[in-house]
C-alpha cells in the first residue's frame, strides 16, 4: 500500500516572458554557443496588426541607428543593438544613474503569414518601426476538389 502525502502539493510559480527570454539566452551563452557581451535590457515592443500589414515598435532610446541590427529567420524577427555609456570622465561621483547601457536583445515571433521579403524598416526618435505586409494564408481556405473515376 502506498503512502499519501497530507500536504497539498506545492506549484512553482510561472515566470514571466522576459526571465524565460533571459534564461534561455544565459543558457545558450553557458554552452559556448553564443560568444558576447552580457544583454542588459530586453527592449519594450508595441506588435498591432491592420488588414494590410503587421507593424512592430520597438524601443531604443539612445541606440545609434549604425548598431541596430534586425534579421529574420522565418516567421520570427530578432532585434540587437548596442548602447554605448556617454561618460567619458571616469571621475564622475554619481549622485543616480538609472539609464542603462550595454547590449539590447529582443526576438518577435509573428502570429500571421507575412511577406518577409517586403519589411520596411524605419529608425526615428529613439523608436524602431518594422512594416510587415500580410498576406493570406492559403492554409485556411476551403477549396472544392472534384474527384476523378
Amino acid at each position: 500500500m502506498a503512502k499519501i502525502s497530507k500536504k497539498p502539493p506545492q506549484t512553482a510559480p510561472k515566470p514571466d516572458i522576459n526571465t524565460l527570454s533571459r534564461f534561455v539566452i544565459e543558457a545558450l551563452d553557458d554552452s559556448g554557443v553564443i560568444q558576447h557581451e552580457p544583454i542588459t535590457h530586453i527592449p519594450n515592443v508595441d506588435m498591432f496588426s491592420t488588414h494590410s500589414e503587421v507593424v512592430i515598435e520597438v524601443e531604443l532610446p539612445g541606440v545609434r541607428k549604425e548598431d541596430i541590427d534586425v534579421s529574420q529567420v522565418k516567421s520570427s524577427i530578432t532585434i540587437k543593438a548596442f548602447k554605448y555609456e556617454c561618460f567619458e570622465d571616469e571621475k564622475i561621483n554619481y549622485v543616480c544613474m538609472e539609464r542603462t547601457f550595454g547590449r539590447f536583445f529582443r526576438t518577435i515571433e509573428i502570429p500571421f503569414p507575412v511577406d518577409t521579403v517586403r519589411v520596411k524598416a524605419v529608425f526615428k526618435d529613439g523608436v524602431l518601426t518594422l512594416s510587415i505586409p500580410r498576406v493570406e494564408d492559403k492554409r485556411c481556405s476551403t477549396k472544392r476538389i472534384t474527384i476523378e473515376s
